[in-house]
C-alpha cells in the first residue's frame, strides 16, 4: 500500500460525515490548526492508531496534553455516549515510536499483526491518524456498544477515504511495547471495521462555505449560522438526508462550515438549496435574534473554491423549513427543480391543529446515533436534551456537551452511563435486588439468636449476598 497525503480538515469533516457521524468541531483551540506541524512532519500517512485515555473526563487533557507531552494527543476524543470530538487536523502526539515490524505489517495492509519489536525507529506520529475512547483500560470498564460503533465508523471513514482495507488500523499495543490499549481485541475491532466497509455509502461533493459576522461597530458577534438544507440527496436508487449543519461563530466573527452538493450529473437535484439563519446577541440580556433568512444554492461546482456568503445570490425557492420536513415525511422533490410540490397531499403531511401534530409521526433515520429530535434553551449554544434514533436520551447543561444519559441495555433494561442522585425518596417495587454489580437476589431473611451471636452472623451473609459487605470476619 503506497503511502498517502494526509486527509485536510475539511475533507476528514466530509469524510466522517459521509459515514453518518456528527463530529464537534473543537474551537479553543480551533481543531482545524492545533497540531504539532512545527515539531516535526505530520504524513505520508500509513493507517490508524486506536487508544484508551486510561481515565475519564480526559477531552481537556487530549486536547492540552502536559508539560511534558504538549497536546493535542490524538486527532479525535470519543466519549462514553458517543460525542466525538475533532481535536487536531494535523500531526499530534498520540503514539510515539512505532516498532519497525509494527508499521511494516500496517504499510503492507497485513492481516497478522506481528508481537512489536523493543527499538521503535518508526515516527508513528508522522504516520498514523489517532483516536482516544474514553474509557479505564481495566478490562472492566465496558465500552457503550454507541460508543464502540462511532470508533468503528470513524476508522472505517478515513480507511475508505484512503481507499485502505481494515488491516491498516492498528492498536497502540500492537506498534509498541510501552503501551496495553485499547482494552479490547483488535482483531475483533478490525472485523468491525471490514464489515463497516462493505456498506455503500452515498458518494457527496462537499463545499467549504464561509463568511464573517461583525457587530456594528466592526467587533466580532457572538452566536451561530444555521444551514438548514433542502431535503433528500438522491443517486438512482440511493437516497440520504442532508442534515441541518451548525456553526459557531468563532473569537475573530468567522464561520467556515461544510456543505453537502451534489456529486454527480445523475444527482437530482444537482446541487441543494439551504437556508441560512444567523443568530447573533445584540443587547445587553444576551439575547439571540436571527436575522432575516435567506436562500443559496451549493453546486457540486463550488467545491474547488468554496463560497463567500457575501458573494453568493440568493435564490427563491418554498421555505426550506417546509421543503426539509415534508421529503422527511416521504414526499421527494420535484426531479426538475429540486422543489417539493405544494399540493393537497403534501400539505396533508404537514397538517397541524393548535400546534399540535395529529397522527403518528415516524422519523427514518440512517443510524442509530443521528438525533431525533433536540431542544436548546434560550441563549445557550449547546443542545440541552438530545433523543437519538437508537433510544438513548442524553442531557447536558446547556453551556457544554451533553453529559448524562439513560438508554436501553437489555431486555426490559434500563442503563446510565453516570450517577443518579435521588433527592425525595427511592422505592424498588421489584422481587430482586443487587448492589456493587452483585447478582440480583430475593428480600433477605436474618435467622438465629441474638443471644449466641447467630443473628449476627446470618445477617453478615444476607449483607453480603446482597453485595453490601465483604465478609471477612472470622468465628
Amino acid at each position: 500500500m503506497p503511502l498517502a497525503l494526509p486527509m485536510t480538515p475539511a475533507r476528514m469533516l466530509a469524510a466522517l460525515r459521509a459515514e453518518g457521524l456528527d463530529p464537534v468541531e473543537n474551537q479553543i483551540p480551533d481543531w482545524r490548526t492545533h497540531n504539532r506541524n512545527h515539531i516535526a512532519d505530520w504524513g505520508p500517512v500509513a493507517g490508524v492508531a486506536i487508544h484508551h485515555t486510561a481515565g475519564t473526563d480526559s477531552l481537556a487533557l487530549v486536547t492540552n496534553g502536559t508539560s511534558e507531552l504538549p497536546g493535542p494527543l490524538c486527532h479525535a476524543h470519543l466519549a462514553k455516549d458517543g460525542t466525538l470530538t475533532l481535536i487536531s487536523g494535523g500531526r499530534a502526539n498520540h503514539f510515539g515510536g512505532m516498532a519497525q515490524n509494527a508499521y511494516d505489517a500496517l504499510l503492507a495492509q497485513d492481516p497478522v499483526h506481528p508481537a512489536p519489536d523493543v527499538a521503535e525507529p518508526v515516527d508513528g506520529n508522522t504516520r498514523t491518524y489517532g483516536i482516544e475512547i474514553e474509557n479505564l483500560g481495566d478490562g472492566e470498564d465496558p465500552y457503550p456498544t454507541v460508543q464502540y460503533e462511532t470508533a468503528v465508523k470513524w476508522a472505517a471513514a478515513i480507511c475508505r477515504h484512503h481507499g485502505w482495507t481494515a488491516d491498516a488500523v492498528i492498536g497502540h499495543s500492537e506498534g509498541t511495547v510501552r503501551k496495553i490499549d485499547p482494552s479490547f481485541p483488535m482483531a475483533d475491532f478490525r472485523a468491525a471495521v471490514a464489515a463497516r466497509l462493505e456498506v455503500p455509502v452515498m458518494p457527496l461533493t462537499y463545499v467549504e462555505v464561509r463568511d464573517t459576522a461583525l457587530k456594528a461597530d466592526e467587533t466580532p458577534a457572538v452566536g451561530y449560522y444555521l444551514f438548514v438544507p433542502s431535503g433528500r440527496i438522491t443517486n438512482g436508487v440511493t437516497s440520504q438526508t442532508a442534515d441541518p449543519i451548525r456553526v459557531d461563530i468563532d473569537q475573530d466573527g468567522k464561520i467556515v462550515a461544510t456543505l453537502a452538493a451534489g456529486d454527480d450529473d445523475d444527482t437530482e437535484p444537482e446541487g441543494l438549496t439551504y437556508t441560512v439563519i444567523r443568530r447573533t446577541r445584540r443587547d445587553p440580556n444576551n439575547t439571540l435574534v436571527a436575522d432575516t433568512p435567506y436562500t443559496i444554492e451549493v453546486l457540486a461546482a463550488d467545491a474547488a473554491t468554496g463560497i463567500d456568503l457575501a458573494e453568493r445570490a440568493h435564490v427563491d425557492v418554498m421555505p426550506e423549513f417546509v421543503q426539509y420536513a415534508l421529503s422527511v415525511a416521504g414526499v421527494e422533490p420535484d426531479p426538475e427543480t429540486g422543489n417539493v410540490p405544494l399540493t393537497a397531499d403534501t400539505l396533508n403531511a404537514l397538517r397541524t391543529t393548535g400546534g399540535t401534530v395529529t397522527g403518528t409521526v415516524t422519523t427514518h433515520r440512517a443510524n442509530a446515533t443521528d438525533s431525533l429530535v433536540a431542544g436548546i434553551v434560550g441563549a445557550e449554544v449547546f443542545d440541552r436534551v438530545r433523543l437519538l434514533a437508537n433510544g438513548t436520551l442524553e442531557v447536558g447543561p446547556g453551556t457544554g456537551a451533553r453529559d448524562t444519559n439513560w438508554r436501553r441495555s437489555g431486555a426490559n433494561e434500563w442503563t446510565t452511563d453516570d450517577s443518579v442522585i435521588v433527592s425525595l425518596m427511592l422505592r424498588h417495587m421489584g422481587s430482586t435486588l443487587g448492589f456493587y454489580g452483585a447478582t440480583a437476589v430475593a428480600k433477605q431473611t436474618v435467622t438465629g439468636s441474638r443471644t449466641d451471636g447467630s443473628a449476627l452472623a446470618s445477617l453478615l451473609t444476607a449483607l453480603a449476598n446482597l453485595g453490601l459487605i465483604t465478609d471477612t470476619s472470622t468465628a
